[in-house]
């Protein structure tokens, strides 16, 4: 049986992606919370704001999954994968969606302990501050269920 391996080594920008004179790549509106990379050579960096956000994840996504699928049904076996993507933001839309994740039952693998959803709990609550707009009820459920009482 043929097998392929291919290894990526991906530098992440763990910086503020809140680009306050940053124009959204969707809407040019000034000001930006979250922001794409595409891993190239040179890198694309794309900057969105709150309300382009959601969507534009969306569709990168969807862009990113189409490429991977069309280089897997490549026929040149010596093609190389297409370079990754990273994102980070501000946005309480991506928190919503892990919380979801993190609740989905695990495949294959174990639940988060008591321990891992208190320090996800946590590093939600230190950073709720520099996130955009309203924490929705969703976290703040969250939050109640897994942050220790205020002393």
């Amino acid at each position: 049986m043929d097998q392929s391996h291919s290894s990526v080594t991906i530098t992440v920008d763990n910086s503020d992606p809140r680009e306050p004179i940053a124009s959204c790549e969707r809407c040019g509106k000034l000001g930006t919370i979250a922001r794409a990379t595409r891993h190239s050579e040179p890198p694309l960096v794309l900057r969105y704001c709150a309300d382009c956000w959601p969507a534009a994840q969306s569709e990168l996504e969807a862009r990113q999954n189409e490429e991977h699928r069309q280089w897997r049904l490549s026929p040149d076996k010596d093609t190389s994968p297409p370079p990754g993507w990273s994102s980070a933001s501000r946005s309480w839309h991506d928190v919503v969606n892990f919380l979801r994740v993190l609740a989905l039952p695990p495949k294959g693998g174990r639940a988060a302990t008591k321990q891992e959803l208190l320090s996800i709990a946590a590093e939600i609550s230190a950073t709720a501050n520099e996130m955009s707009g309203a924490m929705p009820s969703e976290v703040r459920a969250f939050l109640d269920q897994y942050s220790p009482p205020a002393a």
